[in-house]
């Protein structure tokens, strides 16, 4: 890799503190020191108040007053609320998809199911949770509507602190893995209605593993 190619070291860091979340050495509310992470990372003072920036701009960090930066923690009713708008942005999209698509745009998303499921095997938590951010993307870009698919792609980011811990899942990556596979499928056969269905049930994995780890009662409301 070239100087030119290097990622920046912003990147690297965001990455960094996505890769602890993922794999539960971040956790929710608890605070995102800088002193510690620039010496966790590697970091410049300045290189990790950018990160956490970034992230506060995505929704995944939040600044309570007094408090300091940390990782957000959604409590039961915050979870539902956004699933339910996740859900309403899904079935738009769906609805608003030319189906099928194009050769190319197709051929883009298989490539990309095909990338996330490598990632998968390989274990790479970092290439497991950008990849499936890939494949998100070009799904429900599919809708050709740039403003419903750019509020899908910040409500995945917003979701990150829920979504985190189904990517170092086992069973929950093998059911992920099908399912992009059957949506692909449901877009090669221009079959809107599994589309939609499975837009919505593709979700359900990731929420169950958050709800039982986080609250103590387990089912949503």
């Amino acid at each position: 890799m070239s100087a030119d190619d290097a990622p920046h070291p912003v990147d690297v860091v965001i990455a960094a503190i996505e890769t602890d979340v993922i794999r539960g050495r971040i956790l929710p509310r608890m605070r995102l020191i800088e002193d510690h992470l620039m010496e966790d990372y590697g970091a410049k003072r300045h290189v990790v108040r950018a990160a956490l920036t970034e992230l506060e701009r995505l929704g995944v960090v939040i600044k309570p007053r007094h408090r300091g930066a940390e990782i957000r923690r959604f409590d039961a009713a915050e979870l539902k609320q956004l699933y339910d708008m996740r859900a309403v942005l899904h079935r738009a999209a769906v609805a608003a998809m030319p189906l099928p698509p194009s050769a190319e745009a197709l051929s883009g998303l298989e490539a990309a199911r095909a990338s996330h499921e490598s990632a998968c095997a390989e274990g790479d938590l970092i290439a497991i949770h950008r990849s499936n951010m890939t494949f998100h993307r070009l799904l429900y870009g599919l809708c050709e509507n740039q403003y419903l698919a750019e509020s899908i792609r910040l409500h995945d980011w917003l979701s990150f602190p829920a979504r985190a811990y189904g990517v170092a899942d086992e069973q929950a990556l093998r059911i992920a893995c099908d399912e992009h596979g059957e949506m692909v499928e449901a877009v090669r056969r221009a079959d809107r209605a599994a589309l939609e269905d499975l837009s919505v049930r593709h979700m359900a994995n990731a929420r169950r593993i958050y709800e039982t780890k986080f609250f103590a009662r387990g089912p949503r409301a």
